[in-house]
C-alpha cells in the first residue's frame, strides 16, 4: 500500500500537468502582476446560512453572490471585491468576491506558493488531502474529521443561478489576485454569448485571422474572452515615441458601398481598457481618427462610424497603443464591415439665427442616419410674404453671415443631401425667421 505521502506526490505531478493546460504562462516581458492567473479544479460545496454573520461582517440573504475559502489571506473587506475568483461550470461563468472563510481551514491558501502546507502542491485544498489521502490523519486544522474534500464554499444565488449547479460538485476556480483574468476558456455566459456573435452579413476579421497583421515585438499579451475566445492586448501610451505595437485589420469587401465599421471589445482582464483609443479607419482614399473609450464599451460591438467604401486605397482598421492615458489595456479583438443601405434623406433644419453688425449671422444642420451628410441648400424670403431665392447651394458650410437687413425681416429654410444622393424636400414654411433673433430655433420656426 502506497504511503500518503508517496500518494500525494503522484497526484502533485497529475495536478500540475492538469494546471499548467489551464494556466497560460505570461510573455517574459510582462510585469509579474500580469501574469495570467492561475486555474485550479476544486470540489465545491454550496454555503447556505441565510441570515449569518460572513467573516467580513456581511450578513448573508437569500440568492446572495460570494464564495468562502479557507484562508483569513484572501478575505475582501464588506461590500468590496478586493479578492474574487472566477468560476466555471459546465459551459457557465461567473466573478464573485471572497466574503467568508471556510470550509474547514481557516490558515490554508493552497494557491499561494508560500502556503501554509508547504507539503502539498500548489492548488490541492489541505481538506482534499485529507479526505482522499489521509493527510493530517484525515483531520482539519481544529482535530474536526474531514466529511468532504471541498476548498470552497459558494453562496446560493452563485451556486443555483448563477451557475446551474444542483449539487456539490468539482468546479474550476481562477484566483484573480494572482493575475489577469484568463475569461471563461471557453465556458461563455448567455450575455457574452449574445454580445459576442458577429451581425448576419457582416465581413470579419478577428485578430490573429485572415486579414489581420500585427508587429512582432514581445509585448504583446493575450487573454482568453472575446471574438473566437480570445484576443490581444497591449500597455497604452501617451506618447507617440514610446510606441512599440499596432495592427492593422484589412477586410476583403464584396463590393463597394456603405459600410458600418464596428470593434468588439473583450470585457475580461484584471488592467483596466484604455478609455481614449485611436482608431484610423481608411476609406476612399480619406483616414478618419475615431478615438473610443473601451472602458466604456466593454463586453460589446463599438461603432467606428459608416463610411462609403469602393475608391482608390484598400478599406483598413489601424490601432496601435497610443492613447490618451498611460499604463491601461489597448484591446485587439474582431473589426467588422457591416453593409448598410443609404434610403433615407437627411433630417435638417435651421439652427439659430443671431445679430450681427447690420445684419444676422445664420447656422444650420442636419443628421443621416448612414452616409452622413454630403451638402446644403439654403433659402431666403423677405417677409411678410416675398418669394423664395436661393441663397446657398451645395455647400458644406453649417454658418454664414447674411445682410445687410435693411430695417427689413427675412425667414429662411434649408435642405440637404447626402452621400448617397438622398435629398429632403423644402418645408413648405421657414425653419426660422429674423424677427426671433437670438431665441432657441426648434426646427420648424424659432417661436
Amino acid at each position: 500500500m502506497l504511503s500518503w505521502r508517496r500518494t500525494i506526490g503522484l497526484v502533485a505531478l497529475l495536478l500540475l500537468t492538469v494546471t499548467t493546460a489551464q494556466v497560460h504562462a505570461a510573455p517574459t516581458a510582462a510585469p509579474a502582476a500580469q501574469a495570467v492567473a492561475p486555474t485550479y479544479t476544486i470540489f465545491a460545496t454550496r454555503q447556505g446560512l441565510v441570515g449569518y454573520r460572513t467573516a467580513n461582517g456581511h450578513i448573508i440573504q437569500p440568492r446572495d453572490r460570494f464564495v468562502a475559502l479557507p484562508s483569513w489571506r484572501a478575505l475582501s473587506p464588506r461590500g468590496t471585491d478586493q479578492f474574487s475568483v472566477r468560476l466555471t461550470y459546465k459551459g457557465r461563468s461567473v466573478v464573485v468576491p471572497v466574503w467568508d472563510v471556510g470550509p474547514w481551514n481557516t490558515t490554508d491558501d493552497y494557491w499561494s506558493p508560500e502556503r501554509k502546507y508547504s507539503d502539498l502542491p500548489i492548488g490541492m485544498p489541505m481538506a482534499h488531502a485529507a479526505y482522499h489521502y489521509g493527510y493530517n490523519n484525515g483531520r482539519d486544522e481544529f482535530g474536526r474529521r474531514i466529511q468532504h474534500p471541498n476548498g470552497i464554499d459558494i453562496a446560493d444565488g452563485t451556486f443555483w443561478d448563477d451557475l446551474g449547479m444542483i449539487d456539490n460538485d468539482y468546479v474550476e476556480v481562477t484566483f484573480l489576485w494572482q493575475g489577469a483574468d484568463p475569461g471563461p476558456r471557453g465556458a461563455v455566459t448567455p450575455v457574452s454569448l449574445a454580445t459576442s456573435a458577429i451581425e448576419e452579413g457582416a465581413i470579419a476579421v478577428d485578430n490573429g485571422g485572415q486579414g489581420y497583421s500585427a508587429n512582432a515585438l514581445k509585448t504583446w499579451y493575450s487573454a482568453n474572452c472575446g471574438v473566437g475566445n480570445s484576443h490581444a492586448w497591449t500597455f497604452s501610451t501617451t506618447d507617440a515615441a514610446q510606441s512599440e505595437n499596432n495592427a492593422t485589420w484589412a477586410p476583403k469587401l464584396p463590393q463597394p458601398g456603405f459600410y458600418e465599421v464596428k470593434a468588439f471589445i473583450p470585457g475580461c482582464g484584471r488592467t483596466d481598457a484604455t478609455t481614449g483609443a485611436r482608431y484610423r479607419v481608411t476609406h476612399d482614399g480619406a483616414v478618419t481618427e475615431v478615438v473610443l473609450d473601451q472602458f466604456s464599451s466593454a463586453g460589446s460591438w463599438a461603432s467606428l462610424g459608416v463610411y462609403h467604401v469602393g475608391g482608390e486605397s484598400s478599406p483598413k482598421v489601424e490601432l496601435s497603443d497610443v492613447a490618451i492615458d498611460n499604463g491601461r489595456a489597448v484591446r485587439f479583438d474582431a473589426v467588422v464591415w457591416v453593409p448598410r443601405a443609404d434610403k433615407a434623406p437627411p433630417s435638417v433644419k435651421v439652427t439659430g439665427i443671431t445679430r450681427r453688425d447690420n445684419g444676422y449671422f445664420v447656422q444650420w444642420g442636419g443628421d443621416d442616419d448612414v452616409s452622413g451628410v454630403a451638402s446644403y441648400d439654403v433659402q431666403v424670403r423677405l417677409l411678410p410674404d416675398g418669394g423664395w431665392t436661393n441663397w446657398k447651394t451645395n455647400t458644406a458650410d453649417k454658418g454664414a453671415w447674411f445682410g445687410p437687413d435693411e430695417g427689413k425681416h427675412f425667414g429662411f429654410r434649408v435642405r440637404a443631401r447626402d452621400w448617397a444622393g438622398n435629398m429632403s424636400a423644402w418645408p413648405e414654411q421657414a425653419n426660422a425667421d429674423t424677427t426671433c433673433a437670438g431665441q432657441p430655433q426648434p426646427g420648424t420656426n424659432c417661436k
